[in-house]
């Protein structure tokens, strides 16, 4: 990696954790104590979970959040202690805002775990006895995606991820026949691991109490600015930085937007954490754009 140029990082969210996502890691001192500090925090054998699962209890939907953030950061961690040089910038997708967000320093990690446990708390008070979900849909274009919509209007287009790759949030009775509708047409459609209509006006009542919940927290400015996963813009300030995360669970997500401002900035693009979801999308908006990945510990990955 050239070091005089500074890159753009990418955080991926939930859908990203498997078991053996952690091999290699555990010599890696930054990144073995920011997942000891996460497992004080929560009581949950997170590294235990990543190197032996089984996989449905790494993918439980309070686990696996807390996996990809906390491997998420200890990543970052580590690489900068190798050298990786500040970044210019850096974003995250969904829930991976909340890494990008502790990465820049704008609020600890504990901030960014309680932030998910809320989530799940008010999501579980709010949609009890109402199976709530999201639906990804490939290969239909978003303007047939709209028109399939009409005849659903509980459900909402939640992410853009790219030219013809969306989601949908909204009740699991409204879903399924919208997949039904669409499955003769698209490349791939079906239901995500996920139990909230996250990204839609369906989280939105819970705001007020979210922030309430959060408010012991004081953001810090951020390292380096942060990317909007919502619309793009830049985010250069701890306090609104802080509350384009605690408002991200009810704004929908534009990778196409995002990727239009990592154009402008035209520096090397990383996917920091484990896997390529974001290589995937990223070049599913953008044909011309590479991301290399962080996945590897620093002596077996990429030199800075």
């Amino acid at each position: 990696m050239d070091a005089t140029r500074r890159p753009l990082l990418l955080f991926p969210g939930q859908g990203t954790e498997a078991v053996g996502m952690a091999t290699g890691w555990a010599g890696q001192g930054a990144w073995a104590g920011t997942l000891a500090a996460a497992e004080a925090h929560l009581r949950i054998p997170l590294r235990q979970l990543m190197a032996e699962g089984p996989l449905e209890a790494l993918r439980a939907q309070r686990v696996a959040p807390y996996a990809v953030l906390a491997h998420s950061v200890g990543v970052f961690r580590s690489w900068r202690q190798a050298g990786l040089p500040l970044p210019l910038a850096a974003t995250g997708h969904s829930m991976g805002f909340y890494s990008a967000l502790v990465a820049a320093g704008v609020v600890p990690l504990e901030a960014a775990l309680e932030l998910i446990t809320a989530v799940e708390d008010l999501s579980a008070e709010a949609f009890a006895g109402r199976p709530m979900g999201m639906a990804f849909c490939i290969g239909v274009s978003e303007a047939d995606l709209h028109r399939a919509l009409l005849e659903h209007p509980g459900l909402v287009l939640s992410n853009r991820n790219g030219r013809a790759q969306f989601t949908v949030s909204g009740a699991v009775a409204d879903l399924e026949p919208l997949v039904a509708a669409l499955a003769p047409t698209a490349l791939k459609v079906g239901l995500l691991p996920v139990r909230h209509p996250l990204h839609g006006p369906h989280m939105a009542p819970l705001l007020p109490a979210l922030v309430r919940r959060l408010s012991g927290w004081r953001p810090a400015a951020p390292a380096f600015p942060l990317l909007s996963h919502f619309d793009g813009r830049s985010l250069e300030d701890g306090p609104a930085a802080w509350d384009e995360g605690l408002a991200s669970v009810a704004l929908p997500v534009d990778w196409l937007a995002v990727v239009a401002h990592l154009q402008t900035l035209a520096a090397p693009l990383f996917e920091c954490g484990t896997g390529s979801q974001l290589a995937g999308l990223t070049r599913w908006a953008d044909r011309t754009l590479q991301v290399a990945s962080l996945a590897l510990p620093p002596a077996q990955g990429i030199d800075c």
